[in-house]
């Protein structure tokens, strides 16, 4: 593409070295001509940083950040803080993307205008086919239908999107790694409330062992109620009318966590579970009245907030 704007694809890295190849070379082969690549290696104690090293000796293109271990989000404050680009997107490093995937998002933030555009990411297996299929429909998400969606677990990821360096400005990055794309994403949509959609899966995102989604009870695990937390104090103040949608969200996280493993291994987090079980009481009038929340989710919130040995019933019944 002529005089096409300079895209920066930032890919935070940590221990990937067996899928780092796949994921670069995808890269590589874009389409869209005129970007640039930039490896933050978060303190990664695989090959991955002498990989990172050698793709930046063979590529002018490919640029090689190395960290302390933080996290992916600090990871791509970090790509953010050294990116040249207009556009921004960002690609984990044991994912990959279909030729067209930075083009095709291009196409459609020109086509409406938007200052962000995402695909439908293809989730797979490890050694399963994934689907080739050529750009489909573009169609414009904003105001209402894009949030409605969004708090309904639609585009949290910050990969598979384009982001136009504007909207990147002045964001919070939480060190919590758990759900951290979706209280970046929500201080995005409320900046900029309106999302330029390709129906087409371009990135793929392959499920494997010692992926961030497959969490046990943890003291990590409490991040995801730290992070929807913040989404939910952050939407009261600034797009009160999405209160109830975020709400939902932070419910939801808490039934999870009060519902994870046995009482026996929760009873070792007692200190943790107390953010979530005053949550739970200082909400609980918005929790019974809140139109979006499953009346069976209400009660088993409301149930746990007076009676937590009370779990044991609902995981028989819900597992």
């Amino acid at each position: 593409m002529e005089k096409s704007p300079l895209i920066s694809i930032i890919v935070p890295i940590y221990n990937s070295a067996r899928f780092l190849h796949r994921c670069i070379n995808s890269i590589l082969t874009q389409d869209y001509l005129n970007i640039e690549i930039i490896l933050v290696d978060d303190g990664s104690k695989d090959e991955s940083p002498i990989i990172c090293d050698d793709y930046s000796k063979k590529h002018n293109n490919i640029r090689v950040l190395h960290i302390p271990n933080g996290g992916a989000s600090l990871a791509r404050k970090k790509g953010i803080e050294i990116a040249k680009g207009q556009y921004l997107s960002f690609i984990d490093s044991d994912d990959y993307v279909t030729k067209n995937y930075i083009s095709a998002l291009y196409t459609a933030i020109q086509k409406y205008h938007t200052q962000v555009a995402s695909c439908y990411v293809q989730i797979t297996n490890a050694n399963n086919k994934i689907r080739i299929e050529a750009t489909s429909a573009i169609s414009l998400l904003e105001k209402n239908t894009l949030m409605y969606r969004f708090f309904h677990y639609e585009f949290w990821g910050m990969p598979g999107g384009l982001y136009k360096r504007d909207v990147l400005s002045n964001l919070y990055f939480p060190k919590e790694t758990l759900c951290e794309d979706y209280l970046i994403k929500a201080q995005i949509f409320i900046q900029t409330p309106q999302m330029a959609l390709i129906e087409s899966p371009l990135y793929i995102y392959e499920k494997h062992e010692g992926s961030l989604s497959n969490t046990p009870l943890s003291l990590r695990a409490f991040e995801e109620f730290k992070n929807t937390f913040r989404v939910y104090e952050i939407i009261k103040q600034k797009r009160p009318q999405y209160a109830g949608l975020a709400l939902k969200n932070v419910v939801e996280t808490c039934i999870k966590l009060l519902l994870m493993d046995t009482l026996s291994k929760r009873s070792q987090y007692a200190i943790q579970y107390k953010p979530i079980h005053k949550f739970l009481k200082t909400e609980e009038y918005n929790i019974y009245n809140n139109k979006y929340l499953l009346k069976k989710l209400k009660f088993i919130a409301l149930t746990l907030r007076y009676f937590p040995k009370m779990s044991i019933i609902y995981n028989l019944i819900l597992h």
